[in-house]
């Protein structure tokens, strides 16, 4: 089997009205609009998708998500994850919410659509992404998922609190897996 492609689009900005700090179906709407518009099919893609908050000097992932038997349309905004965005906006208090979206494509460059079996390069791709996120924001609002990414420990690359001159097998470890 050739490559499983997910192509990256955004990052999109989630407009929300000056001093309202949660997601509502109007904003989901004209979203989706704006998204459709530019990148059409998009929204009925499936794939995997990232809510990050860009503030100050950078941008942190908030969520991972994937959706598989849904669109992306239906999905990322599903009551649940609602519930979770707005709650990280009303904690950070500042900042530009964004979504990334990683569509998947088929052999010949089309968008996938939903199935209602499961996409397995969909689910190791989303516990890729929630491992890397992890380690740019340790708040990370998934749970399913990280026990072990949160748990296992290997000093000098993972979970680890080294301090001072790591020993030699570590340095080596940090290299080989790092540089």
């Amino acid at each position: 089997m050739g490559k499983r492609t997910f192509q990256p689009y955004g990052p999109y900005k989630i407009d929300l009205p000056k001093g309202r700090r949660a997601i509502d179906d109007r904003d989901r709407n004209a979203f989706w609009q704006k998204v459709g518009g530019e990148v059409p099919g998009l929204p009925d893609a499936v794939g995997c998708y990232i809510f990050a908050i860009r503030a100050g000097k950078g941008v942190r992932p908030w969520y991972v998500g994937k959706a598989e038997k849904t669109p992306f349309k239906r999905e990322v905004w599903n009551p649940r994850n609602l519930n979770i965005y707005n709650r990280v906006l009303w904690q950070v208090k500042k900042g530009t919410p964004l979504l990334y979206l990683l569509a998947r494509e088929t052999q010949g460059g089309k968008f996938r659509k939903k199935t209602a079996s499961k996409i397995s390069d969909l689910r190791f791709l989303e516990e890729l992404l929630i491992g890397a996120c992890l380690t740019r924001n340790k708040d990370l609002e998934n749970k399913l998922q990280t026990k072990f990414l949160r748990e296992v420990s290997v000093p000098g690359y993972m979970n680890s609190d080294t301090r001072g001159k790591p020993p030699k097998p570590v340095s080596a470890l940090r290299r080989l897996l790092e540089d």
